[in-house]
């Protein structure tokens, strides 16, 4: 029987990706690769080795109902003593990854093979592995530390490019005060060495069974090109999109271009733009962004729910989606915090 590859994503956010025969449970594969899922009984009977399968097909063998009722199965939660992946597989836990793995988080050394200035206040930087290393494998939306060069600080980025490539792009918030926006601004050139460690993150896309809604500020529009890089992929192309992308003014804006061309690439997208401060010639929304969550773009409360932004913008969001009420589980966010 066939291998299929089990990424685990804790609830700090680090992930560990291993083989799996479908031979092999989990938690078997799992110990098999030196990942020490919380387990007790392996028979199915405990709970504790219990987790929630975000993403893929799986069988279970055999189980005592008091460890996994019908409605936890409903909701995909898993024993993973008792499971058995049939294709690749996401599947979260709601402890720390300390208590799994005791190895580091890879670093993985790349070089700066770009730096442009985007808009007003952003920059994208673009970073390279080696030729001859494997592509880092992470889930789009999730993100990175990368280091700062020439300090001992580093500061967290999230992906903004398709998996499976070793050249990686992000977008950098240029601040007055800020480790990375300094090197940015003043230093940063082709060839500068920098580490990437991870990837991190529980943000990510999840199977397109449902219309996804996008709500992005700033830089949070990131992970969603990461997102929106995979869906024009071969097979991915699935239930529509709604991009709503917002920023405090029209000239902070960004990759426009890249996301009209989304469209004619096969995905079925609808993209709202808005700013706090409009100026002449705006022809989009103003205000917040979150007030464009309206009830005839949510799908009855039936939609994947990505929010990416500051953190006054995720709370906003949340309450808005709350009182439309939107499964909290089909809502995920990732809040940007200025550094």
């Amino acid at each position: 029987m066939g291998a299929h590859e089990v990424t685990l994503v804790f609830e700090d956010g680090r992930v560990a990706r291993f083989e799996a025969n479908e031979n092999d449970s989990v938690y078997l594969a799992a110990l098999k690769n030196r990942v020490r899922i919380l387990t007790d009984c392996l028979e199915g009977a405990c709970a504790t080795c219990k987790g929630v399968c975000t993403s893929g097909d799986y069988y279970l063998d055999e189980y005592e109902d008091e460890a996994l009722s019908a409605a936890e199965r409903e909701r995909r939660e898993v024993l993973t003593c008792r499971m058995h992946v049939t294709s690749d597989c996401v599947i979260e836990f709601p402890y720390a990854s300390r208590i799994a793995l005791k190895t580091a988080p890879t670093s993985i050394p790349c070089k700066v093979v770009e730096v442009d200035m985007v808009a007003s206040a952003v920059a994208r930087l673009v970073i390279a592995q080696d030729a001859e290393s494997a592509p880092v494998s992470f889930i789009p939306g999730q993100y990175v530390h990368l280091s700062v060069p020439g300090t001992d600080a580093q500061r967290s980025y999230s992906f903004a490019n398709k998996v499976g490539t070793n050249r990686h792009a992000f977008y950098v918030k240029i601040l007055e005060q800020g480790a990375m926006s300094d090197y940015i601004s003043k230093r940063a050139a082709p060839g500068d060495e920098i580490t990437m460690t991870g990837p991190f993150g529980r943000f990510y896309l999840r199977p397109q069974e449902r219309p996804s809604v996008m709500v992005a500020g700033g830089t949070g529009l990131a992970p969603m090109l990461s997102m929106l890089d995979t869906l024009v992929s071969p097979g991915e192309e699935g239930a529509p999109v709604r991009l709503l992308y917002g920023a405090n003014r029209p000239e902070e804006l960004f990759a426009l271009d890249q996301l009209s061309g989304y469209r004619e690439k096969g995905i079925d997208l609808e993209i709202e733009l808005c700013v706090v401060e409009t100026s002449s010639g705006w022809t989009g929304s103003s205000g917040h962004i979150t007030s464009l969550l309206r009830d005839e773009i949510l799908n009855g409360g039936n939609c994947e729910v990505y929010l990416c932004g500051p953190p006054p913008m995720i709370e906003a969001a949340e309450a808005a989606l709350a009182a439309r009420c939107v499964d909290p589980s089909r809502i995920h966010a990732e809040k940007f915090v200025a550094s």
